[in-house]
């Protein structure tokens, strides 16, 4: 959707998309603001949209391998390889041919072709879906309500002192241990909150707190991809 938006966009700024001149003479004037907004809002459909694109198709080609089966442990282990390999391809071909169509051809045909292309690849993944393989694991814990519970945990007791910590340290038997970072000192409290329990009756773990701090980490660099 956000490429064929792209594509829409360059169409509007582009009356007829075979006259290069004309197209070098309408695009040398200002667009106007809907032109505008209608592009930016393109742009950030295809950033949402390959966040979430990237991450899930890999995910979704390593589980269509067996992990107990050792023959397709070593497919699966390949399969990466030339995942890798080819993605690298597709950008280099990609920048080098789209960016001379884009600068010497049209616009219009530099955001329809990924268009189309993109199109042509989703037909494919819908005939493939009858021989999908997939798994359903309902005893794994969701890792975001866990994050998330850390963090409400840790605001809850934002006010607790040093001498309250320690106390609540030892009622809790060293869960607060050495092991954890010392990053993000302050989301420790999430250990020493005896009101947000688990099902087991424990507060959050030393492996909870971690993957929060570590979402913290990243966030410097997910703020930073968006300038």
């Amino acid at each position: 959707m956000g490429l064929g938006m792209l594509t829409m966009s360059a169409v509007f700024s582009s009356h007829n998309p075979h006259d290069f001149h004309h197209t070098q003479q309408i695009m040398s004037s200002s667009p106007s603001h809907l032109q505008i907004i209608f592009f930016f809002i393109s742009l950030y459909v295809v950033a949402i949209a390959e966040g979430g694109h990237k991450p899930c198709t890999k995910a979704f080609g390593g589980g269509q391998f067996a992990e107990n089966h050792p023959q397709e442990c070593r497919a699966k282990s390949s399969f990466f390889n030339w995942w890798t390999f080819f993605v690298f391809i597709g950008i280099s071909v990609g920048r080098l041919t789209l960016s001379f169509i884009q600068e010497n051809l049209n616009w219009v045909f530099g955001f329809g072709i990924p268009c189309i292309t993109m199109v042509f690849a989703l037909l494919l993944f819908l005939l493939g879906t009858t021989t999908d393989r997939y798994s359903i694991k309902t005893e794994v814990k969701n890792p975001f309500t866990g994050i998330s519970k850390v963090f409400v945990a840790a605001a809850r007791n934002r006010k607790i002192s040093f001498s309250s910590e320690r106390a609540i340290e030892e009622g809790a038997q060293g869960a607060l241990s050495q092991e954890g970072s010392s990053e993000f000192r302050f989301l420790n409290k999430a250990l020493l909150d005896p009101n947000c329990l688990e099902e087991d009756g424990q507060a959050s773990s030393i492996n909870e707190v971690e993957e929060a701090k570590a979402v913290l980490r990243l966030f410097p660099i997910w703020a930073t991809c968006l300038v």
